[in-house]
């Protein structure tokens, strides 16, 4: 099942570089640690942050590459744009051509950004450090209406969302709903896995989000084949903490316990939580619990169909 929360947007977001825009349009103040320094004209944003723009027919391989030797030559490849620029040459690989045509990426260093533009951008990259290292997140400028037709499948090319039964574009879509009316003064924001996609209307005021929970679908029963996929896609991404690898070992000693059909197994452990579920998706006739404890020992609990008729 998807989460979604809806907020008001009364935050102020400071931008990533330790600059300050304040006063006339030509003015731009930079706020360093000994000093404060005014430049003035429209174009200063650029010497102030070392910004290097590259004109790109497509983002590809060749393109980083270039601009990666051009930054080094003038000695502004720094560490953490190396780093960002090194993960976002490894996402290209799984990036669609459909997804590198028409679009803008801004990459972050620690003292510049680097923005790259293919075409006539509709969909803008950014590459910044994150709390677990690079993350790439993607916005969309609706307009001034959000509507079923600014989500289109392209912006969720090469994503495979969370939820085998529900997508994080189908539960978009029922967010904003079939009228052409749409919705006014939001941003519609989507976290899935490594998918951060936020769509924004001309004046957002308010946010939704989506944040898909994981649901496997297991097809007509449990199999030691299925529990071994789901368990490589997991060590792939990045996803398997130490506490799941717990649970999927328990799974993978008992098996036997949980092939039936109709069964739901619920895993649980490190703060994350996920669905294995086989047969029907809207009825159980037997439902597991796996967990862990603070020791990291596995426990589990079984509710059988009459046990939940019996609680109601």
């Amino acid at each position: 099942m998807s989460m979604v929360t809806f907020r008001s947007s009364n935050e102020i977001h400071r931008p990533m570089s330790p600059a300050s825009h304040s006063g006339p349009k030509d003015t731009c103040v930079v706020e360093t640690d000994q000093s404060v320094k005014t430049y003035s004209g429209i174009m200063c944003d650029i010497s102030c942050f070392y910004r290097k723009q590259f004109t790109v027919p497509i983002l590809d391989l060749e393109s980083f590459l270039a601009a990666k030797v051009k930054l080094r030559q003038e000695g502004l490849l720094d560490a953490q744009l190396k780093s960002n620029l090194e993960h976002v040459t490894r996402l290209l690989d799984s990036m669609p051509a459909a997804k590198r045509r028409d679009v803008s990426l801004l990459v972050e260093g620690e003292r510049q950004l680097i923005r790259f533009t293919a075409g006539t951008p509709g969909l803008h990259y950014t590459v910044r450090q994150g709390a677990a290292g690079p993350e790439l997140l993607q916005r969309v400028q609706a307009g001034p209406r959000l509507t079923r037709a600014s989500i289109t499948k392209t912006h969720f090319a090469g994503h495979r969302c969370r939820d085998d039964f529900e997508s994080c574009m189908e539960r978009a879509h029922q967010v904003v709903g079939t009228s052409e009316v749409g919705l006014v003064n939001v941003e519609l924001k989507i976290a899935c896995g490594e998918l951060l996609l936020t769509y924004a209307t001309s004046h957002p005021q308010a946010t939704v989000e989506i944040r898909p929970q994981r649901r496997v679908n297991l097809g007509k029963a449990l199999t030691l084949d299925k529990i071994l996929e789901v368990k490589n896609s997991l060590e792939e991404t990045g996803a398997m903490s130490r506490g799941l690898q717990a649970c999927f070992q328990h799974l993978l000693a008992n098996h036997s316990q949980y092939q039936g059909e109709n069964n739901r197994i619920v895993l649980q452990s490190d703060g994350e939580m996920m669905e294995l579920i086989s047969g029907r998706r809207d009825y159980h006739s037997a439902q597991h619990y796996v967990f862990t404890g603070p020791d990291n020992q596995v426990q589990s609990h079984r509710v059988q169909d009459i046990d939940l008729w019996d609680d109601e």
